[in-house]
């Protein structure tokens, strides 16, 4: 009865729902999508997402994370209608980037679709990152799993049915923007509706108070999470450099298989995760036994299908998505234990926001990116630009990543015994 009555479980069912619907129209597509698309199209999009993912996170300055902590809802709205100002400038820097990098290079129409469908594509993105961040405020976890699922559709459908038409790359990026566009519209409505209901809130003092109260966002999560996406991105280059882009295709297909658990349950887990938390940490209560149900139901969840992986990863992926993925295959077998704790630690990365611990997680977020980018930036002059040694890379970045992430799930819980840290200490 305890578990049917906590509103903890009630609410990572309602956005698990949506976010498996979501992500089963993701899996289920897979195997004719790479019966269609080549792998270095399929890189393409790899790139694609990659960079739509950085220059959203820039472009409101990690703001949008704070919507949900302030007691009083008209901070938070001041919170909104800050990130969406940041966004706003920040966006049209980006935009005179892409003109001038454009300008700079002989004409190339593939690099203009390609600038100008990221560039929208993020301006979406940032609307949906907002309205998330509101719903999970105000608790309406039905509009994030209805904007989850809408993305999905659309965008997976119209990537088989422009596969059928035989567009290529372009046709994998154009139905990713068509589905960040139908997904925002969830948020649309309340993003005039914010604006309507708190007109006479708005106050440049109080958003100036806030931005200062708020400013480890900007300070340390900005730069922690633009090491992460710099660093998939820039790792993104590198394969393509040093060794061709139908490994990073293959490369990436193997990396997305292995994150999908994670976007399947883990993103659903750790945005009720976040919001029970603030909670606890506001009535004054421990959240040490809640971190510790939270990584145990995550290892019961996953363990099987990762050692499925480990084992059987090559044939697995030959049979599912035919035998040109095959090599893709083998490298989820590398990076299969790797993966399993990033699925572990992933949900409960909104600790260092409510412990105030951000400057620690970016030391260790700074490792991390280190070790990987010796890796696939260093090693490949010492191993060389052969199939083989991109595969001894990957073990090396698989492995010291592992060994890492068991020591960033054992300082999270000693943080959370601790609680929450005096700013200033």
């Amino acid at each position: 009865m305890k578990i049917k009555k906590s509103e903890f479980v009630h609410s990572v069912i309602v956005l698990m729902s949506g976010t498996v619907m979501a992500q089963a129209l993701t899996y289920l597509i897979s195997p004719i999508l790479t019966r269609i698309y080549s792998t270095e199209e399929m890189g393409d999009l790899g790139i694609f997402l990659r960079a739509v993912g950085f220059i959203s996170a820039l472009a409101t300055a990690r703001y949008e994370l704070s919507i949900p902590l302030p007691k009083n809802e008209s901070h938070s709205f001041l919170l909104y209608r800050l990130s969406l100002q940041i966004a706003k400038y920040t966006l049209i820097a980006c935009t005179i980037i892409g003109i001038v990098y454009l300008i700079s290079q002989p004409f190339d129409v593939n690099q203009l679709v390609f600038v100008v469908i990221t560039l929208v594509s993020s301006i979406f993105l940032v609307i949906i990152n907002l309205g998330t961040n509101w719903a999970i405020r105000k608790k309406h976890f039905k509009k994030i799993s209805y904007s989850k699922v809408t993305n999905s559709f659309v965008s997976n459908g119209l990537r088989w049915f422009f596969g059928v038409m035989n567009l290529g790359s372009f046709g994998l990026l154009f139905a990713s923007l068509i589905g960040y566009i139908v997904s925002s519209f969830t948020f649309f409505k309340e993003l005039f509706q914010l604006k309507k209901e708190h007109a006479g809130l708005i106050s440049a003092k109080k958003t100036y108070v806030l931005s200062k109260v708020y400013n480890q966002f900007p300070m340390v999560s900005l730069p922690h999470v633009l090491l992460d996406l710099g660093r998939d991105l820039l790792i993104a280059s590198l394969i393509i450099s040093f060794f061709s882009k139908d490994i990073f295709g293959s490369y990436n297909h193997s990396y997305t298989i292995l994150k999908l658990p994670l976007a399947f349950i883990g993103v659903s887990i750790g945005q009720v995760f976040f919001n029970r938390c603030n909670e606890m940490i506001n009535e004054g209560k421990p959240i040490i036994n809640l971190l510790n149900k939270t990584i145990l139901s995550l290892v019961a969840i996953s363990i099987i299908p990762f050692t499925v992986i480990f084992f059987f990863g090559k044939p697995l992926f030959s049979f599912v998505f035919s035998e040109q993925w095959e090599m893709s295959g083998y490298y989820s077998e590398i990076m299969a234990v790797w993966l399993f704790f990033n699925f572990l630690s992933s949900p409960t990365s909104s600790i260092p926001l409510i412990l105030h611990r951000q400057k620690e997680y970016f030391i260790m977020g700074l490792i991390s990116t280190v070790l990987q980018l010796i890796g696939f930036g260093v090693l490949p002059f010492v191993l060389g630009t052969s199939k083989d040694a991109f595969v001894q890379i990957l073990w090396f970045v698989s492995i010291t990543q592992t060994i890492l992430l068991i020591f960033m799930i054992f300082i999270t819980l000693y943080y959370a015994r601790k609680g929450v840290k005096v700013i200033g200490s």
